[in-house]
């Protein structure tokens, strides 16, 4: 997790404490490049009420003596045992914004307040080095909150702050790989908006937008995951009913692919049954008409205008986007089309002997037969076996007429070009029958 930012009260507070906090004493090696005030005595067994003040700019702690730069000396040296204490005057903090701050500013007064009532001599220089601390402290507790040495209206900074805050949260937000995965309820930055909504009540419709863009992008998240396994397919009908109804739970108004698909839905549910009974009475019709193929099938009249019927209302259908989920055999329906188209062009390809194409068609078209049923399965796989011994019986006749002709056997190579002639009769052929004879 990561750590608190600088606006939060806790971190606030800390650097306003070390800010402010009166350092009595600078360690042995230790030094300090601020100004401040020393009592020191005439002697080392003088009483410490006998001490003066002596000012510095700024001090360092020597074995056996405190070094200080003073505006008369550089380095003026005195006896450690002659200094009663040392007193650094406080910086003046740049932002006071909370009750611990305003707390930790009045113990820095009270202690220079102590020292003053001790050391009488000191006490117009300690009031000197209070003086803007005692004018901050007034003016804070007058309603105005200080912020990097600029003071502003309590309700203006306290609305910043929320709003520095809720930037945070809503990048991290936004970021996150997967929102599921975000606990919001232990997001730092989303504790010290909190924290900061229970003592200003301006500051709760930021708190309040903060967790409405979060619920918005569970939902989100949620309807994402719902849609992708709906438009997966694969599952049954009344799962995906199930689906839907959890999907009508997350505000899909909120977003336009989960409206769309919800209206969708709801047009495609009725459709689909009256849609599927109509393709299933077409595949019965198909089948009965392939029982009574002998040869190339053809496409009869009646089923073709049935085939136009539900073919118009497979398009109508699929013109309104329906969900995959919906079940309708659509697939069955594309088969019965496509032997519609070709059906017709593969008899006429029979019928001239323009095997090679047809051979094309037939290949594509077993396949789809299979949907059909056992019926226009079975003619299109004879047909294709005929078709494809046909093919391979010329291909052979060919070859052999080829290397007939190639060892100068005419009479040979020009029977074997006329078997394969009369399987199919190709335009390559016949021209080298034409160069045969000549020769």
């Amino acid at each position: 997790m990561k750590p608190l930012h600088p606006l939060l009260p806790a971190v606030a507070f800390l650097l306003c404490a070390a800010s402010l906090s009166a350092q009595s004493t600078v360690s042995p090696g230790g030094s300090q490049e601020k100004p401040g005030i020393a009592m020191v005595k005439p002697q080392a067994w003088s009483k410490d009420d006998q001490a003066t003040v002596l000012e510095f700019q700024a001090v360092a702690n020597r074995t056996g003596y405190y070094q200080f730069r003073t505006a008369k000396s550089p380095a003026y040296q005195v006896q450690t045992a002659k200094v009663v204490t040392v007193i650094l005057f406080p910086e003046v903090p740049s932002s006071i914004s909370s009750s611990e701050q305003r707390a930790a500013l009045q113990k820095t007064m009270d202690e220079f307040a102590a020292n003053a009532k001790r050391f009488p001599t000191a006490a117009r220089l300690l009031d000197q080095a209070l003086a803007l601390l005692k004018s901050d402290a007034a003016k804070y507790d007058a309603g105005s909150i200080k912020e990097n040495g600029q003071w502003v209206s309590r309700g203006a900074y306290f609305q910043k702050r929320a709003a520095s805050l809720a930037d945070l949260i809503k990048a991290e937000v936004l970021s996150a790989p997967k929102i599921k995965d975000f606990d919001l309820a232990t997001n730092q930055y989303f504790i010290g908006l909190q924290n900061l909504a229970q003592s200003e009540p301006s500051v709760r419709p930021v708190l309040a937008g903060v967790q409405a863009l979060y619920d918005s992008l569970v939902r989100k998240e949620a309807r994402e995951n719902l849609l992708r396994q709906l438009h997966a397919g694969g599952i049954p009908l009344d799962q995906a009913s199930d689906l839907v109804k959890k999907l009508r739970t997350l505000s899909p108004q909120e977003d336009s692919n989960a409206n769309l698909f919800l209206q969708s839905w709801d047009a495609a549910t009725g459709k689909a049954a009256a849609l599927t009974a109509q393709i299933n009475e077409v595949q019965i019709q198909f089948e009965s008409s392939m029982a009574r193929v002998s040869g190339a099938p053809s496409i009869t009249p009646e089923l073709a205008a049935s085939l136009q019927q539900m073919a118009d209302s497979v398009k109508k259908f699929r013109a309104g986007s329906p969900p995959a989920i919906i079940h309708v055999p659509l697939q069955l329906a594309d088969a019965m089309s496509a032997m519609a188209d070709n059906l017709p062009v593969l008899a006429k390809q029979i019928k001239a002997r323009e095997l090679f194409d047809a051979k094309a068609i037939l290949d594509s078209l077993v396949a789809q037969a299979s949907l059909i049923g056992p019926k226009t399965s079975a003619s299109l796989a004879g047909i294709q076996k005929q078709v494809t011994g046909d093919v391979s019986r010329f291909l052979v006749l060919r070859d052999e007429a080829k290397m007939l002709a190639d060892n100068d056997k005419i009479e040979e190579a020009l029977k074997k070009y006329q078997q394969a002639y009369e399987i199919v009769p190709t335009k390559e052929i016949a021209a080298q029958m034409e160069v045969l004879k000549k020769q």
